[in-house]
């Protein structure tokens, strides 16, 4: 029986940036990244931005805090980087929130204080996407 599933990215994006300064400078490997222009695998198009992106995985969750705490950690530690390099080369930052449903288990999905003052001090936006599967 499948167990439902949450992910969370942490994903830096902007119109043309080199992704190794992002990594250079937080000193953290991103899970993946790429740069505006380079070929979408599989598909016959290009990447209309360039990214960097940090991910927790899929992990069996009924509570997206618990991935969410782990971005928060990682991260908080990082947030004047954050705004600087926000800064200087125009960027923005989304807080991706990937939910698969399993067995109709619901998580709990709520946003704590830390969560909510990190998110607003380094100025991301948050997407959530729901996938149900049974």
């Amino acid at each position: 029986m499948e167990k439902t599933k949450v992910m969370i990215e942490f994903d830096i994006y902007g119109d043309d940036f080199n992704p190794q300064i992002i990594t250079d400078q937080l000193n953290i490997q991103p899970h993946t990244s790429w740069r505006k222009g380079d070929s979408v695998e599989g598909k016959p198009i290009v990447r209309k931005k360039s990214c960097w992106s940090f991910s927790t995985g899929y992990q069996e969750s009924l509570d997206i805090n618990d991935q969410l705490s782990e971005i928060i950690e990682r991260f908080q530690g990082e947030s004047e980087k954050l705004i600087e390099l926000k800064k200087a080369h125009n960027l923005e930052i989304l807080v991706s929130i990937v939910i698969n449903i399993e067995e109709n288990q619901k998580p709990a999905m709520n946003f704590n204080k830390e969560a909510i003052s990190f998110i607003h001090q380094i100025g991301a936006e948050v997407d959530i996407d729901l996938y149900i599967y049974s």
